[in-house]
């Protein structure tokens, strides 16, 4: 492949000196040829073809013996684009060799050849709607090798540059999360490309700027420069996870408390009145896309109540054909298990939040009992439909049959459903469940008696998770995407923030046994008192240790980065109570673990090239959330030896030591060790012995 290149490059160089016009549509066909390769790799070697061109472009000179006498280095007045100051008027640009060899040199014209061809190429990627991350960091690489000078940008050299190129590139920056400093130098580029300066240099080059409103349409126009991160913002408002929740629950005005939260910061800049009227049209439109998503369209209400009248199958099956009652029902319930299992997301979306109507009622319409006892029979019933075949004579409603049934589905989209339902169901068991203690006065008081109540909450929706999450892994789900909603879904349940002001040190806080309802936790953070254990886990040392090695710093995270659970855990910012985590089966954290092992380290060294966070993937993606899930069973592990059988043991432990995730293995390796510390202390010792006489020795 080196020898390939290099020959090619070697005609190439041949071809432009014989004659440069005819060189330079062979060189464009060529390239246009690799960028239309199914192959990535392809595609990203057309730029590394370019590089190499331009890096070799030194040959085109003759070769010239510098006498002993000091070179006088003379700079060009040349607007340059600093990352402080999106417009300057000092330019530099070495002449030295120019001076000899006439006006313009050889390199010159060659790098001014290849640049108008990289340019074509640049927008060929644009009109072929190249999404690939390594392709467009690699093209990125090659541009600013053309236009940098010491670390700041040639005005001159983006002529000829169609400034779509330099959007998709902000697109492909925010998509993969690359370095703030990338995409703060992207913004300067496209910022300036806006604008049309006078050739001259002058000091009053603002002043004189005129704004290019065809390069604005050609972007986008207002939508890309200012409605798209207005609505970024909206995640930014207050209470971002009482956001979240509301949506889930569909509760209505969710645009106009984000408004509020909003409009206050609106009002300091000079054109408000013009951003309230733009806002105020986008949370409307917020309103009822939430809208759509989180209520059941009204076409459907009747059919609704009619389900849930006939909610057992014997009502259904069992009247009479004549009976119209009976066939209104049958077609009600057709009708719904065609929402689930159709096509189009709109309809499954209905589908969803029908069934997720359904089960809701199951505990809090029934008059059998409690709403505790309501949500026990919920568990069993989850429990048994997911083992048995909806034939079997039972007492289970229809709605639950329709739920497990979504598992036994092919599509992914319709298992994803149950996952859906789920999450609706555990949050509106929270709320029902916390209903009577949000309707009590707030006060500070934490009695022994509350504290147990709040646990026996938070056990009660633990175990009607572990029942249904537990089904997913006995179909042995295969499907990244639900297999990380099930991990969200398991995270979101055991994990409980911390506030700001109580941050803790790196993973501390998974051993703390500490239990707050969704209700409580808006009233009782300023006030956080941990319940001690009797002794703590030697596992969180581990964690402690990592801190150290991995850079991260408490103090850094007083702005989160990210909701998810699974990084806030890492860090220190979220607790996991230790009597929720041992109610979870075991099952539920090393089965994601190996399922998600072959998506935890993708293109890690691409991340790591382009500046991405989280080791090549966004912070809490597939490497954090395996990180998390092995601390939370090397947690269980520790806590009860009947989950340490049940996984495999320490052989299990000793396969991760060869885990592509090096986070993986350093954690399993540490859990070994202090195991055989605490557990054998005499075969640790004398491991440690041979292990430094080894040292001592080499």
């Amino acid at each position: 492949m080196m020898i390939t290149g290099m020959v090619l490059l070697k005609i190439l160089f041949c071809r432009y000196v014989l004659d440069s016009g005819t060189a330079a549509p062979l060189t464009l066909s060529m390239l246009e040829e690799m960028l239309s390769s199914p192959r990535t790799a392809c595609r990203v070697r057309a730029f590394d073809l370019i590089l190499n061109l331009a890096v070799h472009a030194h040959l085109l000179e003759p070769l010239i013996i510098d006498d002993n006498s000091a070179i006088e280095e003379e700079y060009s007045q040349e607007l340059l684009l600093n990352s402080e100051d999106q417009l300057t008027t000092q330019g530099r640009r070495k002449l030295a060799s120019s001076k000899k060899l006439g006006s313009t040199s050889a390199i010159d014209k060659f790098e001014s050849w290849i640049l108008n061809i990289l340019y074509d190429i640049l927008l060929l990627l644009v009109q072929i709607d190249e999404m690939e991350e390594a392709v467009w960091a690699s093209a990125l690489s090659c541009l600013l090798y053309f236009v940098c000078d010491r670390g700041n940008i040639w005005r001159n050299r983006l002529k000829g540059l169609d400034i779509r190129v330099v959007k998709s590139i902000l697109v492909i920056s925010r998509i993969n999360s690359w370095a703030e400093v990338v995409h703060c130098k992207l913004v300067c580029i496209l910022t300036n490309m806006l604008y049309q300066v006078p050739d001259e240099s002058t000091k009053a080059v603002m002043s004189t700027a005129n704004f290019l409103v065809d390069q604005l349409d050609l972007i986008g126009g207002i939508d890309f420069i200012f409605i798209e991160p207005i609505a970024a913002l909206l995640t930014l408002a207050d209470a971002p996870e009482a956001f979240y929740i509301s949506v889930k629950l569909g509760v209505e005005g969710i645009g106009e408390l984000l408004r509020r939260s909003l409009s206050t910061t609106l009002d300091r800049y000079p054109n408000s009145e013009r951003l309230h009227t733009l806002l105020e049209n986008i949370t409307e439109k917020l309103d009822r896309i939430i809208s759509s998503f989180t209520h059941l369209d009204t076409e459907f209400f009747q059919l609704k109540q009619i389900t849930k009248s006939n909610k057992l199958k014997g009502n259904v099956e069992g009247s009479s054909t004549r009976n119209s009652v009976a066939m209104k029902a049958k077609l009600a319930w057709s009708i719904l298990h065609s929402l689930l299992h159709s096509d189009r997301i709109l309809y499954r979306q209905n589908g969803f939040i029908w069934l997720g109507d359904l089960l809701i009622a199951e505990i809090s319409d029934s008059r059998n009992g409690s709403i505790w006892s309501n949500v026990r029979s919920l568990q069993n019933k989850i429990a048994y439909a997911g083992v048995h075949d909806s034939s079997d004579p039972s007492d289970i409603p229809l709605s639950i049959w329709l739920m497990c049934g979504l598992l036994k589905s092919k599509n992914n989209s319709i298992r994803w459903g149950f996952l859906v339902v789920l999450e609706r169901l555990l949050m509106r068991c929270k709320f029902l469940l916390d209903e009577s203690e949000m309707q009590q006065p707030s006060n500070s008081d934490v009695s022994p008696g509350n504290r147990d109540t709040r646990l026996e909450k938070a056990i009660t929706v633990i175990d009607i998770m572990s029942s249904a999450l537990s089904l997913v892994a006995q179909i042995n789900e295969t499907d990244r995407i639900n297999i990380l909603k099930m991990c969200d879904i398991l995270f979101s349940q055991l994990c409980l923030k911390v506030p700001n002001s109580n941050l803790m040190p790196f993973g501390e806080g998974i051993q703390r046994p500490k239990v707050f309802t969704r209700t409580e936790e808006i009233r009782k953070t300023s006030n956080i008192n941990f319940v001690s254990q009797q002794e703590s886990c030697p596992w969180d040392q581990i964690m402690e240790e990592t801190d150290s090695k991995s850079g991260y710093s408490v103090s850094s995270h007083f702005v989160c980065e990210t909701a998810s659970m699974a990084a806030l855990l890492l860090r220190g910012q979220a607790i996991a109570p230790m009597q929720l985590v041992a109610r979870v089966p075991a099952a539920l954290f090393y089965w994601p673990l190996i399922q998600l092992a072959g998506a935890a380290t993708d293109n890690i060294a691409l991340g790591v090239a382009v500046g991405s966070k989280g080791r090549g993937n966004l912070p809490g993606a597939t490497s954090d959330i395996r990180a998390t899930l092995l601390l939370l069973l090397v947690g269980k592990c520790t806590a009860d030896p009947t989950a340490f059988q049940e996984v495999g043991g320490e052989e299990f432990f000793r396969e991760l030591l060869d885990d592509t995730d090096s986070r993986v293995a350093y954690y399993s390796s540490a859990f070994l060790l202090k195991r055989m510390m605490t557990e054998k202390p005499e075969k640790y010792q004398h491991m440690l012995q041979k292990l430094i006489y080894k040292a001592q020795q080499v």
